[in-house]
């Protein structure tokens, strides 16, 4: 009776390991399995006619160990190599010409901020030249990294002539330095100064997404999008923002926006696909994933993506090659 039990115990098991292999459309699994449970069922069956001899029992002993030991290490090795769950949403706004996540809009150019200095400060020839050189010394220095001059060097700005321009630069480096109460307080003023200042506005969306005034964010972006509805940039912070607030079928509407406006944006491609995989809709989430892949093939968030959509589609043979390629792309810097 004893021996009957552990028998259909283990063909059981067997059976559900072939059943895994089966759904995961492993075949070498599954076979491996369909041997262990076959095996079993014959063990049984010679028992049962009385031919079940000692050495016929240690045979298959051993047999049963192995298959059950091969498949534990599958198991194992696939655990280990699984890719972690969550979805990489890119909230950033690439370049066009560059390929890294521009952050923060920072204006430099000096055309611009002369005639803003014209505008809204009325300086000598010398002190104009003067404002202008701060400014950029507070450019180059941001831009180095050299967060410490350039905070200087825009503070001393601030001082001679408080430019619109001066204030969303500060702001800038206010943001990137995590001080997103300070940075909100120069970009609003900033904004006032100059209402069609379009940088500002992003940046002061971006400092209001920091301190998780969603609402208040997301008016801010329609704003800069009213502002410049024929511009990429507003239409994905607005569509980044609806993704952050949960209203995923708005996003997908504004970065088709702004796909019409540039079909190769990758990072909008991406986040596209991370709208419609919060949606449980795996087809058309792959399908974004694969066409930022077409644009840049070793774009690592996408990379990742596709194979987490990919799994969800039940396409586990094809989930496990893209996942290998993906292992051999260098991580982002």
């Amino acid at each position: 009776m004893f021996f009957k039990g552990v028998t259909i115990f283990v063909a059981v098991l067997f059976g559900g390991l072939l059943v895994l292999g089966l759904r995961q459309r492993d075949w070498k699994f599954m076979a491996l399995n369909f041997i262990g449970m076959a095996l079993n069922i014959g063990v049984f069956a010679l028992e049962v006619r009385a031919q079940l001899d000692i050495m016929i029992s240690i045979t298959a002993f051993l047999a049963l160990v192995a298959v059950f030991i091969v498949d534990i290490f599958l198991l194992s090795r696939e655990t280990r190599h699984q890719p972690p769950a969550p979805f990489i949403f890119n909230d950033a706004v690439a370049s066009a010409r560059h390929p890294e996540p521009q952050k923060f809009a920072l204006i430099t150019s000096e055309k611009r901020f002369r005639r803003e200095l014209t505008h809204h400060a009325r300086l000598a020839a010398k002190e104009l030249q003067q404002a202008l050189h701060v400014w950029q010394q507070g450019n180059t220095a941001l831009q180095r990294g050299n967060m410490n001059e350039a905070e200087k060097q825009y503070e001393n700005l601030l001082r001679l002539a408080p430019t619109p321009a001066g204030l969303n630069n500060l702001g800038v480096l206010l943001l990137t330095t995590k001080r997103a109460e300070t940075a909100l307080q120069r970009l609003a003023r900033a904004c006032q100064l100059d209402p069609e200042l379009l940088e500002a506005w992003l940046n002061r969306g971006r400092a209001l997404s920091a301190l998780k005034r969603f609402t208040e964010a997301l008016a801010t972006f329609d704003q800069a999008v009213a502002l410049q509805p024929n511009m990429l940039e507003p239409w994905i912070f607005r569509a980044n923002m609806l993704v952050q607030m949960g209203q995923y079928d708005a996003a997908i509407q504004n970065y088709d926006a702004a796909l019409c406006l540039n079909a190769n944006r990758v990072e909008c491609w991406n986040n596209r696909g991370v709208a419609f995989s919060k949606m449980g809709k795996w087809p058309e989430a792959a399908a974004s994933f694969e066409r930022a892949l077409k644009i840049q093939a070793e774009y690592y968030p996408a990379s990742l993506n596709r194979v987490l959509a990919i799994e969800r589609l039940g396409r586990f043979d094809q989930a496990r090659q893209h996942y290998r390629h993906f292992l051999k792309q260098p991580p982002p810097p």
